[in-house]
């Protein structure tokens, strides 16, 4: 399944693009917002494609390679984007983006445990080359630290029974698949759980994943140079999806408004009712844009 940019007219609208723009696609993804960004800043511009997922890198190099424009693609995490984009000589853009939602082809055909519909090895690993899994954190981690991350980054109500039933679930075996875990989900929590529209392994999976990858601290650092590369007059586009990343983009906003940060929406834009129809995964996207004062 084709990822589908999600807001992409939204987020065009918010970012004012100009011909010979250059911009950052800080979550390159498949490439399905970097070919839209492509076709407004046109062949005198630059488009930066940055991704930490060397698997979704190619596919947006394979997406985007064959258009017109100038495009620079650069593996790594986008919190150190300010070393990276100084090594292809870049030391300033125009405009940014941050999707920080995951792709479709991440969760359906990575193959490193981030669906919980697949029964896959249980890593949830951005980088291949992570040292750090779900498994290992499953495996290690005592019941109050697993308590803990699945409150803090999943808003789990069921944190404490969850953490009790992978400690106790170890004991006998190791928690190395998806499919092992979302058993113990189950077990741990009533069975009205999961009986609702949202599966019960859902929270779980997201506060591991965010857990793995330390994922609220590359978007403090990442948004954090992306201002400082951002010319005076540029904006910035984030599109988040649950609440633990909107207090992490509001927080930004606010330490940054006193340095010539402004919001231009006063409100999240989030997706029409349309969108949400023809893209499930839309549902719960908001879009935050600010610009840098000249």
């Amino acid at each position: 399944m084709r990822h589908i940019p999600v807001l992409l007219q939204e987020t065009l609208d918010g970012l004012k693009l100009r011909r010979g723009d250059s911009v950052l696609d800080a979550t390159s993804g498949s490439g399905g917002h970097g070919e839209a960004l492509l076709s407004h800043i046109g062949r005198s511009g630059t488009l930066i494609c940055l991704d930490q997922d060397e698997d979704a890198l190619a596919r947006s190099r394979l997406q985007l390679d064959p258009l017109p424009g100038t495009k620079k693609f650069v593996h790594g995490n986008f919190r150190d984007l300010a070393q990276l984009l100084s090594t292809e000589g870049i030391t300033e853009i125009d405009a940014a983006l941050f999707d920080l939602g995951m792709s479709s082809e991440q969760l359906e055909e990575s193959g490193r445990g981030f669906s919980f519909l697949k029964d896959e090895p249980l890593l949830m690993t951005m980088q291949k080359g992570a040292t750090l899994s779900a498994k290992d954190l499953l495996a290690t981690l005592s019941e109050s630290q697993l308590m803990d991350i699945l409150k803090s980054y999943g808003e789990e109500q069921f944190a404490q029974k969850i953490a009790h039933g992978i400690v106790t679930a170890r004991k006998e075996d190791p928690i190395e698949s998806t499919t092992a875990l979302v058993r113990i989900i189950k077990e741990s929590t009533p069975p009205w759980y999961s009986k609702r529209r949202i599966h019960p392994a859902t929270k779980s999976f997201q506060a591991l994943r965010i857990a793995v990858n330390d994922e609220y601290s590359a978007i403090d650092e990442g948004l954090e140079s992306a201002f400082t590369l951002l010319k005076p007059g540029g904006n910035i586009a984030v599109i988040s999806f649950h609440g633990g990343e909107v207090r992490h983009v509001k927080s930004f906003f606010r330490h940054f408004k006193e340095r010539s940060l402004t919001r231009v929406n006063k409100h999240a834009i989030k997706p029409s009712r349309t969108e949400m129809r023809e893209n499930p995964r839309a549902r719960s996207a908001q879009l935050f844009i600010f610009k840098k004062a000249i």
